[in-house]
């Protein structure tokens, strides 16, 4: 058989895997059009068909259309006292040092989720790359790794100690990667940035028919935040982690500009505990937030979080017996502690099929209309439903190793969602957020009533100060030290 006849009948046996594979998902459908493909659009679509995880987009639509959303149900309860921690304790110094001690000694890697996109924001390319107006100037990126090299200063090295793992989507993968580079990693050392891409999913229609984005695509869209493991393993980082001697990783969203990264308090306590995963929450304090909330998982005596898309308004709205506190307030804010031998774990196969479903949102969605020959750019209402996983359906493989870490919202968490000029969660909340808090720092560590003249606010550069230390021989009446900036 000639090399060409080899290759022709690869590609049939190839194809025919495919076939089978989209009848069993109820999709053959998506082969509709092969016969006018040419050769080039073959190969792709059947490239593109062949990374597709079509077991598991079956079981997504099946659980869609019986009316029974994934890992939803009743046996879930507030998280007991005894989980819980947080900062402000006697034990805070000796936290704090066991948590620079593993940074001093390269223990500790960081796992940033960064594939959203900022359109929602009115702009283009990574979030991450987004700027909330703050006197410096400075993206998130930049404010998150700049936030890392102060702890690797403040546990007495350079830059280095700290492996970092950015994970992108297809939509900002080069351009994340591109911004890292063109700034010099924002100060990190580049061998210890790694960069690896999210997975993606078909979307399907009302129907639960997988949509095509073009005579030779299938529409997907990226596979969420708990795509996380999936990429992980296959990208080489998870291998990577365990040749660089990494014990344990924060994982955290790119979102919140407030994100205390490498938190040494919390990976202390994490660490000391002994636990092999935890979550840092804050309260939530109104029950229309759009934010999930750990909770203790009842029938497995572990713990989970529960969306709050997922929640019932009863529950969502439930307070404790003197009617004064939300009954379900450990608010989830993608801030996560992960041993080595955890994340190993839960990202084998056969634990990320068992762990983490597909969790399903109505979208209005662009595709292709084979019938008309064309794409309909903008769909007049919701046709099509996207899938996702959640970092966090993992919780429950820790069992009763786990603990939260609760943190004061006015000083861990500002998340970056919406557009400028909204109510909430937007360029505008963040920007004060900041300066808010940095402002209580300077003012606390000089005992000063106010900032002195027009200077009402004030930026604190992470590189000068982490939360707050090293402010007190500031003279706010001078000349400010390199990396403060005052605005009126």
């Amino acid at each position: 058989m000639s090399a060409a006849a080899a290759d022709a009948s690869s590609d049939e046996a190839r194809l025919e895997r495919v076939r089978r594979q989209l009848s069993d998902a109820g999709q053959l459908h998506l082969l509709d059009g092969w016969p006018s493909l040419s050769g080039e659009q073959r190969v792709r679509l059947l490239r593109q068909l062949e990374r597709i995880d079509w077991p598991g987009l079956s079981a997504a639509v099946r659980a869609v259309m019986s009316g029974q959303p994934p890992r939803l149900g009743e046996g879930y309860a507030p998280p007991p006292a005894s989980v819980r921690a947080g900062p402000g304790g006697p034990r805070d110094s000796e936290l704090r040092a066991a948590g620079l001690a593993a940074v001093a000694e390269g223990r500790v890697g960081l796992v940033l989720v960064a594939g959203g996109q900022a359109t929602r924001l009115g702009a283009t390319g990574p979030k991450g790359a987004y700027n909330v107006g703050l006197p410096s100037g400075k993206s998130l990126f930049q404010l998150h790794a700049e936030k890392a090299l102060r702890v690797e200063a403040m546990a007495g090295g350079g830059p280095g100690r700290i492996a970092w793992y950015v994970m992108t989507s297809d939509s900002t993968g080069p351009a994340t990667e591109a911004l890292f580079r063109g700034a010099g990693c924002f100060g990190l050392r580049p061998d210890c940035v790694r960069f690896f891409e999210q997975g993606s999913v078909p979307c399907v229609d009302t129907d639960g028919r997988a949509l095509m984005a073009g005579p030779d695509a299938v529409q997907t869209s990226p596979d969420g935040n708990g795509g996380l493991y999936r990429a992980l393993r296959e990208s080489g980082a998870l291998a990577d982690m365990r040749r660089r001697g990494i014990a344990c990783l924060q994982v955290f969203g790119v979102d919140n500009i407030l994100t205390r990264v490498a938190d040494p308090l919390f990976i202390g306590h994490c660490l000391l505990e002994r636990v092999s995963m935890a979550a840092k929450v804050v309260e939530r304090t109104r029950p229309e937030e759009r934010v999930g909330v750990v909770a203790a998982d009842t029938a497995s005596g572990g713990y989970r979080v529960v969306e709050y898309s997922e929640m019932r308004p009863e529950d969502a709205a439930a307070r404790e017996p003197d009617g004064q506190r939300l009954l379900m307030r450990a608010a989830n804010i993608c801030q996560h502690y992960f041993t080595l031998e955890s994340l190993e774990s839960v990202c084998q196969p056969e634990n990320e099929v068992r762990l983490l479903p597909y969790h399903a949102a109505k979208k209005k969605v662009p595709y292709w209309d084979a019938n008309a020959g064309q794409m309909v750019h903008s769909p007049p209402t919701e046709n099509a439903i996207k899938f996702e996983k959640f970092v966090f359906d993992v919780f429950p493989a820790a069992g009763s190793s786990f603990a939260l870490w609760e943190a004061a919202r006015s000083e861990e968490f500002s998340p970056l969602k919406n557009a400028p000029g909204s109510s909430s969660d937007c360029p505008e909340t963040c920007r004060r957020d900041v300066l808010e808090l940095h402002t209580k720092w300077l003012l606390t560590a000089t005992s000063a009533s106010s900032l002195g003249g027009s200077r009402r606010y004030a930026e604190v550069s992470p590189l000068l100060s982490y939360a707050g230390e090293g402010l007190e021989g500031v003279d706010l009446s001078g000349n400010p030290p390199e990396g403060l900036l005052f605005v009126d």
